[in-house]
């Protein structure tokens, strides 16, 4: 890796952090750190270390570190089976999540969405129970 890759993935983390900062109107790009980090915890706890890794080759090089984060493949997948229990994963997942764990959610899918391959996201919706197949934008879902 050289030093022009590291430039690039801090430009494509902070255009990240500005959509999911917008899509959850704050306007502060720490909260959209937290959110990010806490919704791709959470997902990647739930789709099992196989899903994970077809994921992370498509997630920019930064972004892809704070997706394995402090990972224990030994404790995947969780398979949360509701939506509450999906949603207190998302606000277990950092201590200093602001912002609702729903709003989050929807922000980093949409924006996850958007810079994967459209077959990866809809896999991933796909991995959901039906009742929270709503938190992914609609062509994923």
């Amino acid at each position: 890796m050289n030093v022009e890759v590291l430039g690039r993935t801090v430009q494509q983390t902070e255009i990240w952090l500005n959509e999911i900062s917008e899509r959850l109107g704050t306007g502060s790009e720490e909260e959209a750190y937290q959110a990010l980090r806490a919704v791709l915890i959470s997902l990647r706890d739930r789709i099992g270390t196989d899903n994970a890794a077809h994921l992370s080759a498509q997630l920019p090089v930064l972004i892809r570190g704070i997706f394995y984060d402090g990972f224990h493949p030994a404790e995947t997948p969780s398979r949360e089976r509701t939506r509450e229990a999906f949603m207190a994963k998302v606000h277990g997942a950092v201590t200093n999540l602001e912002v609702d764990p729903e709003q989050a959610a929807k922000a980093v899918f949409e924006v996850l969405a958007r810079h994967i391959e459209p077959r990866e996201s809809e896999k991933l919706a796909g991995m959901f129970p039906a009742e929270m197949r709503d938190l992914w934008p609609r062509q994923a879902a």
